[in-house]
């Protein structure tokens, strides 16, 4: 587990979606997510201006209020006060049914926001060739090859 400190940029309530950024001096904020983000989740009440510990668990449900009535298996995305709600797409889905104002369980679904997909980027550079590695141990010995074909006779041996 990996922790990191952020500063609150607004009073959150307990198990909510927060979206992480950086300030002018570039340290870590937080606030409540909009539609579309989801980097942390609160697990208690937060005050605007506290510096937290962020706490980087890689858990793979967050618990999170339902901002209406979800079904399990139902994709939702980031309401308003950073709540779920349902979605066509969003940020995951719910693995349980949880009536408003409950906790549902979020599996965040992996790779981008909504949108396009950008594209391509134009590949970097190649990095410098790593050091050569050590000289393997010596293989076992391999199976007697055919037998070769009969050479040409040579010259008679000199006599004396």
């Amino acid at each position: 587990m990996e922790t990191f400190k952020a500063t609150v940029t607004e009073d959150v309530q307990s198990n909510r979606v927060l979206a992480l950024s950086n300030d002018d001096e570039g340290k870590a904020t937080l606030a409540v997510a909009s539609a579309g983000e989801a980097d942390f989740h609160s697990t208690t009440p937060l005050e605007k201006g506290a510096e937290v510990n962020v706490k980087v668990k890689g858990s793979t449900t967050w618990n999170v209020e339902a901002g209406e009535d979800l079904s399990a298996g139902q994709f939702v995305d980031v309401g308003d006060g950073g709540v779920l709600v349902s979605s066509d797409k969003g940020i995951g889905y719910v693995v349980n049914s949880v009536k408003e104002g409950g906790l549902a369980k979020l599996v965040r679904s992996s790779g981008g926001g909504t949108g396009e997909k950008g594209p391509t980027g134009d590949k970097g550079p190649d990095g410098d060739p790593g050091p050569q590695g050590p000289e393997g141990d010596k293989g076992p010995t391999g199976d007697k090859g055919p037998d070769g074909d009969k050479g040409p006779d040579g010259d008679p041996a000199p006599t004396e």
